[in-house]
């Protein structure tokens, strides 16, 4: 039987198992291949599955005539590239964009019209933390990194790498910021494809921390191999990846949103509940604050609430709590460093009450090891400090990581 005796309808399907390059083949057997290579619903199919399109759009988001002239364009917009890698990276821009979309707009109307194009801050934007990455905060100390845009990619590169001492052939740029005043600075290598972070010590010599392990990489200009990437990719990946999980949520406090880089699931976040008191721990590297020779700098995060029953003592129930004191038990490589026993918390003895919004503060530790631990306890009082009604007890804090991750935001 020849192909002649074949209907439409089983070669289209023959077709759409072929993919997009060999129905481009197909094409040139003669006519009526030609005419069924070209059926919109075919290449609306390859759009789909390739660059997860539903509408033809070109690169930049503007519409075309049909969809075939649509995988045509984006395949010759990006033929310096493998199609691997691009169908790669449009997925994981599409994915930041669909959480921002959903849980975070007004960083969503900052984006560029492509990956490449960063985000464009206004000043009133940057204090509002709108940075894609996100940060944290403790004490003065605030943070929150946004992707260059490229003219800033362009005037942050020529500012400051050539004030650094690097190696004879790296090629390093610019790529992210903090949009606030502290110096947190991320260099892409173009030459061997590893991003990295400035320390404290950036621009005395030069020192970074490379932020993706680099056993995963494979160098995008490297076409012999399969799977080419390059440590920005990762790195968004594993950000995309971290916020569609709950790992790295939104925080919002009063007027100001951001995206908190402390974790808020375990193992990274412990939980512990005690007579009712709810405190959540964790904590997370800070690169920017770092001296590789002599500290390692951690920023903390404790957070603690009361259910809606409130605070509950030997079946005694309380409409409020307060903290008096605290225990911290800081620990480097399972040896203790550090035992303090003090009153409040950075100034403040917060009042607990049922169901209202946990009550968040941020503090920090240096360590001479890039691994340790936080644990401890707060003492409350049930009522207030000046009304107490009944015995003071304590709240545990479970233990939580101090550790240098693989990957550093």
């Amino acid at each position: 039987m020849g192909l002649d005796s074949v209907g439409d309808l089983a070669l289209n399907i023959i077709l759409t198992k072929l993919g997009p390059k060999e129905t481009a083949k197909v094409s040139c057997v003669s006519k009526r291949f030609k005419d069924l290579a070209s059926e919109e619903s075919l290449w609306s199919l390859f759009c789909l599955q390739d660059l997860d399109l539903s509408a033809p759009l070109d690169h930049h988001g503007n519409p075309l005539r049909s969809f075939k002239a649509t995988y045509k364009l984006w395949r010759e917009a990006f033929c310096m590239y493998p199609w691997s890698l691009v169908k790669r990276v449009k997925s994981c821009w599409d994915r930041l964009k669909s959480w921002l979309t959903t849980n975070f707009p007004e960083v969503k109307a900052t984006l560029g019209r492509g990956a490449s194009e960063g985000e464009n801050l206004n000043t009133d934007a940057a204090a509002c933390l709108l940075g894609l990455i996100g940060g944290y905060c403790f004490y003065d100390h605030l943070v929150n990194v946004y992707l260059l845009p490229l003219h800033e990619v362009i005037l942050e590169t020529r500012e400051i790498v050539r004030h650094l001492d690097l190696p004879n052939g790296s090629q390093f740029i610019v790529v992210a910021a903090s949009s606030s005043n502290i110096g947190k600075f991320f260099f892409l290598n173009c030459s061997d494809g590893q991003l990295y972070v400035g320390t404290q010590n950036l621009l005395t010599i030069g020192e970074m921390i490379p932020c993706v392990p680099q056993t995963l990489i494979s160098p995008v200009h490297d076409f012999n191999i399969d799977q080419q990437q390059d440590a920005m990719l990762l790195w968004l990946e594993e950000h995309g990846h971290r916020l569609h999980n709950g790992m790295i949520k939104l925080r919002d406090e009063g007027n100001i949103k951001s995206i908190s880089l402390f974790p808020e699931e375990s193992p990274l976040c412990s939980t512990a509940v005690t007579n009712g008191v709810k405190v959540r721990a964790s904590a997370i590297f800070v690169p920017e604050a770092v001296d590789l020779s002599r500290k390692y700098l951690f920023a903390y995060s404790i957070r603690m609430s009361l259910p809606p029953e409130g605070c509950i003592i030997s079946g005694m129930r309380f409409s409020s709590c307060q903290l008096h004191l605290r225990h911290w038990v800081i620990s480097a490589d399972d040896t203790v460093v550090s035992n303090v026993n003090a009153e409040a918390v950075i100034g403040k003895f917060p009042l607990l009450l049922p169901g209202e919004k946990e009550f968040v503060y941020e503090s920090c530790t240096p360590l001479r090891s890039p691994t340790g631990s936080v644990e401890g306890s707060f003492t409350f009082v049930p009522g207030r400090l000046i009304d107490p009604k009944g015995m003071p007890f304590e709240a545990e804090v479970a233990r939580f990581p101090l550790q240098l991750p693989d990957y550093i935001f």
